[in-house]
């Protein structure tokens, strides 16, 4: 053959046929996800204030905390019911190591009548989270149940503080009942709860001056905290020996689709349980009015009664996680779809955190959203007691580490 032959032969070899060049080195493998990060309780039993022995009554009850979140210092301010000697007032604690360790900080002392030899229940404190009238976002306001000397009456105040718990002013008084008294017919109030939206303060508390109702749940707004409007129902039973009481209310998720929870004890409801826990959901704290009644009752069967209190976290899925505590079971009861009443769960927490009287629930600061600190003042009605604090870890996935950022 002849060299041109072989030659035009060779370039009509498809280029296809040529010789492959070397494959490239395969991706490096995906790095491994990182481990979960564990969470566990800092503390379970950190006593915040035990009675005198020297003292004539020795009671505790219905502790009450608020985290100083707006200038980031993470305060932790608590108030409770205590037999302090000289007028009654509302002690206030403060923990400034995440409730480690706890010192008197101050008392409030009522003003609308005489309270030497009378009392101060149901205490309540609240941090501003934002302006309202003359009072700066971080102002610090507390309530409670005024019973001068004599106990004609019962009083809900609101007082402030604008050096975070060192001193108090009185604002207002927003509601005046008669003489303490539980049963149907008698006309005090009761237990007040505080709570900031939109512009908007409201001082929910337990009514039972209606004519048409034993007792109903009710709450007055205030733009200034000076003035209040007037009483709207939050939970009023047709009928009228049933008793609703004890209102405590979170927001339930952020943003727009965020709702809001209010859950109580049913007095005198039938059933097994005569305080089963309650709970009304709607989209502002201020419109529960119309809602629908709702109960728990966890997977297991388990209906939690008397003293509810409720929080939220944005913690272990996609809607958070409500957890209720009450006073009947050391155990508390969470949710994780929205307080869809099919999904209650009963979880356990550490056993020397104890049942109390309305035992209270607060979301720590901490980086992952996870940890409550419980406020435990005794059983009611014990002729000695103390207050205590703990940690539990919320179960589920965590949330993203957000750094504080003050005035937000």
């Amino acid at each position: 053959m002849r060299l041109s032959v072989v030659v035009s032969l060779l370039f009509a070899i498809p280029l296809g046929l040529a010789a492959a060049p070397p494959a490239p080195p395969p991706p490096p493998p995906h790095p491994a996800p990182p481990a979960p990060v564990s969470v566990t309780p800092d503390f379970t039993n950190i006593t915040v204030f035990t009675p005198p022995s020297t003292w004539g009554s020795r009671r505790t009850s219905y502790a009450r905390k608020t985290v100083l979140r707006h200038d980031c210092s993470n305060t932790i301010l608590a108030v409770f019911t205590a037999s302090f000697p000289g007028p009654a007032s509302i002690p206030v604690f403060q923990s400034t190591d995440g409730g480690k360790t706890w010192s008197m900080l101050s008392q409030i002392f009522f003003n609308t009548g005489n309270y030497t030899g009378g009392s101060i229940a149901q205490p309540f404190i609240y941090e501003l989270p934002e302006s309202v009238g003359k009072f700066p976002a971080g102002t610090v306001l507390a309530s409670g149940n005024g019973i001068p000397r004599g106990g004609a009456s019962t009083n809900i105040e609101v007082h402030a503080s604008l050096d975070k718990g060192k001193t108090w002013e009185f604002v207002s008084l927003v509601a005046t009942g008669a003489a303490p008294n539980t049963a149907n017919g008698a006309h005090p109030i009761w237990e007040p709860f505080i709570l900031y939206h939109q512009g908007q303060v409201g001082v929910f508390y337990s009514d039972q001056r209606d004519p048409l109702h034993g007792q109903k749940l009710a709450h007055q707004q205030s733009s200034d905290l000076v003035t209040w409007g007037p009483v709207i129902d939050d939970v009023a039973m047709a009928n009228y020996t049933l008793r609703p009481g004890m209102t405590t209310i979170a927001q339930i998720g952020n943003g727009k689709k965020a709702k809001f929870m209010l859950s109580y004890e049913l007095g005198l409801a039938p059933g097994p349980v005569p305080y089963a826990v309650g709970y009304r959901l709607s989209d502002s704290p201020f419109t529960f009015g119309n809602e629908a009644d709702l109960q728990i009752v966890a997977s297991d069967g388990t209906v939690p009664a008397a003293g509810p209190y409720t929080i939220w976290s944005p913690v272990g899925g996609p809607q958070g996680t409500i957890v209720v505590s009450d006073s009947t079971y050391a155990q508390v009861f969470t949710n994780t779809a929205g307080g869809d009443p099919t999904k209650w769960v009963k979880q356990g927490v550490a056993p020397d955190q104890g049942v109390s009287y309305t035992r209270s629930l607060t979301l720590m600061p901490d980086s992952q959203g996870k940890k409550v600190l419980f406020g435990n003042g005794g059983l009611y009605g014990l002729s000695s007691a103390f207050v205590t604090v703990g940690e539990w870890v919320i179960p589920g996935a965590p949330v993203k580490d957000e750094k504080c950022v003050p005035g937000a």
